[in-house]
């Protein structure tokens, strides 16, 4: 015999508005994200590929980072945009550029001699 704990009314009110929440949220995001410029990277020892992104000033994007080898990192000063990229899973940003320019961006996680040449840049169009 499965013994399953009673919840009041405004309990059941309370769990079923937040996952009617939840779901409208991911919709949401997801009707967000199909308008969005999907762009990934791969961060390998001392190199991104590609190293040369373009993307369009006031269009979201989809950054998709993945780590081949070691955790880096990726710091884009000017646009504002900074994450570790552990090995595994592919590390998300989400942004939308607001001024046309070429943005540098770079390895801020020491990974080995060579480190320093880890660099890349997003080039952002009008």
């Amino acid at each position: 015999m499965t013994i399953v704990p009673r919840m009041g009314c405004k309990a059941a009110v309370a769990a079923a508005l937040l996952a009617t929440g939840l779901a409208a949220a991911a919709l949401a995001a997801h009707e967000e994200e199909a308008g969005a410029q999907h762009v990934s990277m791969l961060a390998m020892k001392f190199d991104y590929l590609p190293d040369t992104v373009t993307v369009r000033q006031g269009k979201p994007v989809v950054l998709e980072l993945s780590a081949l080898d070691r955790i880096h990192g990726f710091n884009a000063p000017g646009l504002g945009l900074r994450t570790d990229i552990p090995p595994g899973a592919p590390t998300i940003l989400r942004f939308t550029p607001q001024k046309p320019g070429v943005y540098n961006l770079h390895c801020d996680n020491f990974c080995g001699d060579g480190h320093e040449g880890m660099a890349g840049r997003i080039i952002v169009t009008d």
